[in-house]
């Protein structure tokens, strides 16, 4: 990636309807040009073309968890069963007090409360301690990569295969569910629709 594909990246995060001329203007050349540098950033998975959503249009909950796992194939097998967790808009692996550290949404305190305690990271066997924290929509960024539409499982179970209908906060209107699943009954994510999408995993 050289200076002019920064530049490129730089005009696309401005505003992602910037067309390829205006941007070949800017940066002084054809707009095939700049449409051959893109597609090679995109092919090589160094950019990804997409909308993010204005988290102060949100009324949402932000929790921030922090994990220390007992071992590191702990640690793995974590974020394989979450990566397509509907609600995760960030995790990583950090050094510190914590080896793995999340950021997750919910609609509401007891959706909250449902992935502090029932289908929860935290709840995992292997899990040696962990610690959390609660906000609400990020000031910055102002847009955050949302799936407002997620790939749809079909089930009453999420992606982590937990399932709402047999679970006692669902049953008694103490969570709306798992945006992913048939029974969801939220109004932040799109009415559960069975999707032709692939799986899409976060990385």
């Amino acid at each position: 990636m050289d200076d002019t594909d920064k530049r490129l990246i730089s005009k696309l995060q401005e505003d992602g309807r910037t067309s390829l001329s205006e941007i070949g203007m800017d940066l002084n050349m054809s707009h095939v040009a700049v449409s051959k540098r893109l597609d090679k950033l995109v092919k090589a998975g160094l950019v990804k073309i997409s909308a993010g959503i204005n988290s102060e249009s949100m009324d949402v909950k932000v929790l921030f968890l922090g994990l220390e796992t007992e071992t590191m194939d702990v640690a793995e097998r974590i974020k394989k069963k979450y990566a397509n967790c509907p609600r995760l808009l960030m995790f990583a692996p950090v050094t510190g007090t914590y080896n793995l550290f999340a950021m997750m949404l919910a609609e509401d305190t007891w959706s909250l409360e449902s992935i502090l305690g029932t289908c929860s990271m935290r709840t995992e066997p292997g899990i040696r301690k962990s610690e959390t924290w609660f906000g609400n929509a990020p000031l910055h960024p102002k847009f955050i990569p949302l799936d407002l539409a997620p790939n749809q499982t079909g089930t009453t179970k999420g992606p982590c295969k937990s399932d709402c209908e047999k679970c006692n906060r669902y049953i008694a209107n103490k969570c709306v569910g798992c945006p992913a699943t048939s029974v969801y009954k939220g109004t932040l994510w799109a009415n559960p629709v069975v999707s032709s999408k692939k799986p899409k995993s976060k990385s």
